[in-house]
This record gives structure tokens, C-alpha cells and sequence, in this order.
């Protein structure tokens, strides 16, 4: 009897579920100019709180300041100065890229919403242009007790249990 409860007790326990990160590649082209009809606009959804972090690659272009960065809605979160930072890799020369971008935001609340960004030439002008790229929702999980844990614990007493039942029976 006490075995198939122990038995039962540790299956309980390891049927947990975690949350895990989703990663999301994307590419386009932004048009020539910076007003927001000319901003590249990537859209990112979840239904849970998450951090997001990612790669953007505008393929021999810069990023400009203008309309760029984390939105929700038409409230801006996050500027572009706070969102993207600069990322080149310079070695290994079979990975070089100069104009490569990492961009990181932190404890977002459940919700939609949107990158964005203008691409700039060399030379400064809004000139647009293809950029691809990748991020990740990671979900941040809060240490609230699962119905595992609750099961372990009404088992471990009812062992308690067993063990007082027989302490007093042979006294």
C-alpha cells in the first residue's frame, strides 16, 4: 500500500509543465523616407508577461533614430536608442557583418506590439532596404505552487500519518 502511494505520489510530481521560448525569424523590405508609412513595422504577440530579445540584420544598411524602436500601440516603450544596439562581427571574417543589430527589452506585459524601424545608407539617407532578422519571446515564469507540489505534500503527510498510526500502535 505504502509503496503504490509513494509511487503514485512521485508520477504526480513529474508531470510538470514549463513555459518555453518561441523564436521567430522575419524579413522585409522598409521603404525610402522616414515617415511612419515608410517604417518597417514587425508585429509581436503574446499572451503571457515575456522578454524579448533578437538579431537585426539590415543587409549593408544602418538603422535610423527616426520612428524606430518598441511601440505598443501608438505609445512608444522603448526608443531606438534604448531597444537596438550596435553588434558588428568582426571575426570570424566568414561571419563579418558591420551593420548588424541586437535588441533586448525586459519584463513586457502580456499584449501586442510592434518594431520598428527606419534603414539608412552609408551616406545617411533614407534610402531603406531588405533587412531579415530573428527574436525570442521567452516567457517569465512566477514561482506559483502546482498542483504537483500540493499532492507531494498531502502525501508526505498522510506518510507522517502512517508512521505516528504505527508509533502508537506498538507503544
Amino acid at each position: 500500500m505504502l509503496k503504490k502511494l509513494l509511487i503514485a505520489a512521485s508520477l504526480l510530481a513529474s508531470s510538470s509543465a514549463f513555459a518555453t521560448s518561441t523564436t521567430t525569424t522575419f524579413s522585409g523590405n522598409d521603404l525610402p523616407g522616414t515617415s511612419p508609412a515608410r517604417t518597417a513595422k514587425i508585429t509581436i504577440t503574446s499572451a503571457v508577461d515575456f522578454d524579448l530579445t533578437g538579431i537585426l540584420d539590415p543587409n549593408a544598411k544602418f538603422l535610423a533614430d527616426t520612428n524606430s524602436g518598441l511601440y505598443q500601440g501608438l505609445t512608444i516603450i522603448s526608443n531606438s536608442n534604448a531597444t537596438f544596439e550596435y553588434a558588428p562581427i568582426i571575426l570570424p571574417l566568414s561571419q563579418f557583418d558591420l551593420t548588424r543589430y541586437t535588441f533586448s527589452v525586459f519584463n513586457l506585459e502580456a499584449g501586442s506590439y510592434t518594431l520598428q524601424f527606419n534603414l539608412t545608407g552609408i551616406l545617411g539617407l533614407n534610402e531603406g532596404g531588405h533587412y531579415t532578422g530573428s527574436y525570442t519571446i521567452s516567457p517569465i515564469t512566477v514561482p506559483v505552487p502546482e498542483p504537483e507540489t500540493y499532492g507531494m505534500m498531502f502525501a508526505g503527510l498522510a506518510l507522517m500519518g502512517v508512521i505516528a498510526f504505527r508509533r502508537q500502535k506498538n507503544s
